[in-house]
């Protein structure tokens, strides 16, 4: 690491937070659970990725959020919901996981991920519409960082493998009910995609603590 918080594989979050005005109401709302579906691909998805990347940076000073999953991939369905990929310095994790609590995201609940890997959600009013957000705080020296990143440009690049992943995904939700968490539950790579037959259909526990002194997520 270089003394700008710099690695091999770009930018991480290393630096103090600033909190939101006395007063302001967090920018992010309660997250709101729904069916999972396969959505057409929303045009206004970059608009909404790019909002939050700024909101984030705002709020920790050199944290470089990036779009990744479905919604970051032209023309490709999937949940209509939000993924960012947060690469982060490992020691600044709890405090960056304290930073976006400040912003108004929630703990999953179950929690799929454990916490030196933990995923934050909430909602994001843009224009007309709410938009599920999914945050990866993500240990930067993680092989997690360049599998996500290297299967949105996959995606990106292939049309091929863009109809694959649609028709899988579609496949998947019209075999039956489907359980949200398990859905997008971590492979063997890393990289959150869906899972496959009875998978599918596994919960998870959750835990839910708050260390003293840190604060807490939104009561949604």
């Amino acid at each position: 690491m270089n003394p700008q918080g710099q690695g091999s594989g770009g930018p991480v979050a290393t630096q103090p937070s600033r909190s939101l005005p006395a007063g302001a109401d967090p920018p992010i709302g309660c997250y709101t659970r729904a069916p999972v579906e396969v959505h057409e691909a929303d045009p206004r998805a970059a608009e909404v990725a790019e909002r939050l990347i700024a909101l984030i940076a705002a709020s920790w000073p050199g944290a470089v959020a990036e779009h990744v999953g479905s919604s970051a991939v032209p023309g490709l369905a999937g949940k209509g919901i939000i993924d960012l990929l947060l690469p982060t310095n490992p020691v600044d994790i709890d405090r960056i996981t304290q930073t976006l609590f400040g912003l108004g995201f929630q703990r999953q609940d179950p929690e799929a991920f454990p916490p030196t890997r933990p995923m934050r959600w909430g909602v994001l009013h843009h224009g007309s519409a709410d938009y599920r957000v999914h945050v990866h705080v993500v240990p930067s020296s993680s092989p997690e960082v360049a599998a996500m990143r290297g299967f949105r440009d996959a995606l990106r690049a292939d049309p091929s493998l863009r109809h694959s992943y649609g028709a899988l995904k579609r496949a998947i939700v019209e075999d039956g009910p489907v359980d949200p968490v398990s859905f997008t539950r971590p492979n063997t790579t890393g990289s959150p995609q869906p899972c496959a037959g009875s998978a599918c259909r596994a919960g998870t526990a959750s835990t839910k603590m708050t260390q003293p002194g840190q604060v807490p997520p939104k009561d949604c």
